[in-house]
């Protein structure tokens, strides 16, 4: 085992490592210079383990910055290498090719162990999407090949399993992959969250609500045989959604709970898991979750699950086997929001409630533990990433952890996976949410401190200069290739339209109260809120979130009211269905056109009830996005800039099919009387 550092600068004198193996004796061991500015030690006769080790670089040590992994050790986190058993066989991928046309050549190595005790043919096992290929491996040379032309277009998978003659397996290859025309981008349509249990109901027979809970914090049936009946009837593609995320898929326990206000609940959210590796039953077998994914699949569109990480249920295994194993935050650990028990101050060792056991992501078999659960699930349900649930009261081992695991599987595929997470934080909390932002950890999050501006200024109708003030403050505080989630609402929050309808004053805002939001919103100056919210939050960088039945304008006062059950079809008023198609076409021109997916931002006029602003790409092709609140028509000349400065060309608006010639820095733009105009290329 040998460690390697390769310093981003210069060193002047040695670099030493301190170690796990020695106990982090003193003096360090001194690193080698091998010539050219890299560093190495060889590490030898350790037994295998997983060990923390840090760099001594003059009078400071560091984590070693090419190392995904940590242990901490003593509450102190170091960076984690893992010495293997030299006996144990290794499978190698030698070559992994695939096309858009749908040919793919792999290449696999069985590397022995040091006893030699040879591969054990009946063990070595190549197939393809589920299927083995008993003629890939050739026993004479010890190695797996499949060379396949003709792959649907779609997702699909390599696994490859091998085991010696003494048993030992090595650790298996999970290869999955895509068959598509073009490199995909998670920001190239959008994202949306049908919240299971209350989206569709798709199987009558699973439905099982508990007695004595009321119907708003208890089962309602939606399952994954529902999502996947939308899926199959298009109700996604039609609003342009690349991205799917669903509510956690573990079993939640059985009974009601005392949660907010003294109320009972059920597990009908997810966010309750008891066991680690079984659906919600309710929710559909492992085989109806997989028909889900492959459904979806097959329109191009991805699945992402809700990973819950930050805690379980009391009920759930890991409590009752490793509750004094160090797994938890037991003596350390308060009701989150109690007194003494700020939701900050003890944001990494408070409980969310009694029967919530909160886990201690500092024990290294813990770690071990969920990283192999979550892999898991990949593969089992073809997940194409995760949201993570509480990122904040977590150590960042988790994030990293898991996204060094789903990088390893990129670097052999190529294929990338989303992973975002959810930080609930206020207008100040752009610090606090970039800090879990990097290749090694989050791809994004979701956008809070965009968010609250955005109510404010469409549900609120407080002036737009705030929502500009937002973005730009977001392109200063985040790396450039973040991939934040921009939304209205989200199952924590009052529902938008509610808010917009004024429904949500004083006793209004009780999701139990007698005086919640009404079965249907019919004022028609809150329909128009939304539309000018979704205008601005679909047509903003990142993955922008459809929150299930805001396209709709489902109303709804605080958690569970803001989660009541998915409406289709017949059943929407007629103002519904008006911004369902809004919505829809919002989805379908940021699919078509590329500067409405990674096009750069530029604000162009602001006032307190008029927005412009363009996306452009260095070709010269853009978009122009317009939002007019006030009852007069304004005609402006627009100074564009960035790629659509020197362009020329006629554009057209989306909504009213209304053409527009770009002119440079003197090009006219007419808005009408609360209305909003998105022009794009006009397309013969």
């Amino acid at each position: 085992m040998t460690l390697t550092y390769a310093p981003q600068r210069s060193v002047a004198g040695t670099v030493q490592v301190v170690g796990e193996w020695n106990n982090f004796a003193s003096p360090a061991q001194p690193m080698t210079d091998r010539g050219d500015g890299v560093f190495t030690l060889r590490l030898e006769g350790l037994e295998p383990r997983a060990y923390g080790y840090r760099f001594v670089v003059g009078d400071k040590q560091e984590m070693d910055p090419e190392n995904p992994y940590s242990r901490w050790v003593r509450a102190e986190e170091y960076s984690r290498v893992i010495v293997p058993d030299c006996r144990q066989p290794v499978l190698e991928l030698n070559r992994f090719t695939v096309t858009p046309e749908g040919s793919l050549d792999v290449a696999v190595s069985f590397l022995d162990g040091t006893d030699k005790a040879g591969p054990a043919v009946d063990g070595m096992v190549l197939s393809l999407d589920g299927t083995p290929r008993p003629d890939a491996y050739d026993a004479a040379t010890g190695r797996f090949r499949l060379n396949v032309q003709g792959l649907e277009q779609g997702k699909h998978h390599v696994k490859v399993v091998a085991k010696d003659r003494q048993g030992r397996e090595a650790e298996s290859l999970y290869l999955p992959f895509w068959v598509e025309p073009e490199r995909f981008r998670w920001d190239s349509g959008l994202m949306y969250f049908a919240f299971t249990d209350r989206f569709h109901n798709g199987r009558l027979e699973n439905d099982a609500p508990v007695a004595d809970v009321d119907p708003i914090a208890n089962y309602l049936g939606g399952d994954f045989a529902g999502i996947t009946q939308k899926l199959e009837e298009g109700y996604f593609d039609a609003l342009g959604i690349r991205t799917l995320w669903i509510s956690p898929v573990d079993q939640n326990p059985e009974g009601r709970f005392v949660g907010t206000g003294g109320k009972y609940y059920t597990g009908y959210h997810g966010y309750w898991p008891s066991k680690p590796r079984e659906t919600q039953h309710r929710f559909g077998s492992l085989e109806e979750l997989r028909a889900l994914t492959a459904a979806a699949h097959k329109r191009g569109i991805r699945v992402i699950a809700d990973l819950v990480l930050n805690h379980v249920h009391e009920e759930h295994p890991y409590w009752a086997n490793h509750a004094r194993d160090g797994w938890f935050n037991t003596a350390a650990s308060c009701v989150c929001g109690t007194q003494d028990c700020d939701w900050e101050a003890k944001r990494l060792t408070c409980k969310f409630t009694d029967y919530l056991p909160d886990f201690n992501w500092r024990s290294s078999d813990f770690v071990d533990q969920f990283a192999a659960d979550t892999l898991w699930w990949l593969e089992q349900a073809d997940f194409d990433g995760f949201r993570m649930d509480a990122v904040k009261h977590m150590e960042q081992v988790a994030g990293r952890t898991i996204r060094g695991k789903l990088n390893d599987i990129t670097a052999m595929t190529g294929t990338e996976f989303y992973l975002v997470g959810e930080t609930y934080v206020f207008t100040d909390g752009r610090s606090q949410i970039a800090r879990y932002i990097s290749p090694q950890e989050l791809d994004g999050q979701f956008d809070f401190p965009l968010y609250w501006p955005v109510r404010e200024a469409f549900a609120d109708g407080k002036g737009l200069q705030r929502v500009d003030d937002a973005v730009r403050a977001n392109e200063e505080a985040y790396v450039p290739g973040t991939l934040n989630s921009p939304f209205l609402g989200n199952h924590d929050v009052a529902r938008f339209i509610s808010q917009a309808a004024g429904q949500l004053h004083g006793e209004g805002s009780d999701p139990f109260g007698p005086n919640r939001p009404s079965t249907v919103v019919t004022d028609p100056a809150a329909f128009e809120k939304m539309k000018y919210a979704f205008a601005f939050v679909l047509t903003q960088p990142g993955v922008p979130l459809v929150y299930y039945g805001d396209e709709v304008g489902l109303p709804g006062a605080a958690d569970p009211d803001n989660r009541r059950f998915m409406r289709f079809g017949s059943a929407l008023a007629p103002q519904e269905r008006d911004l369902l198609d809004f919505v829809r076409k919002l989805g379908q021109a940021r699919r078509a056109h590329e500067a409405l997916q990674t096009g750069a931002r530029r604000t162009l006029r602001v006032e307190d009830d008029l927005y412009v602003f363009q996306r452009d790409l260095p070709d010269g092709k853009g978009a122009l996005v317009a939002i007019n609140r006030s009852a007069v028509e304004r005609s402006l000349v627009l100074e564009l800039m960035g790629g659509l400065a020197a362009s020329s060309g006629t554009y057209v608006d989306i909504f009213s099919g209304q053409t527009l010639q770009l002119a440079g820095t003197e090009t006219v733009l007419v808005v009408p009387p609360r209305g909003v105009a998105v022009y794009v290329p006009h397309q013969e």
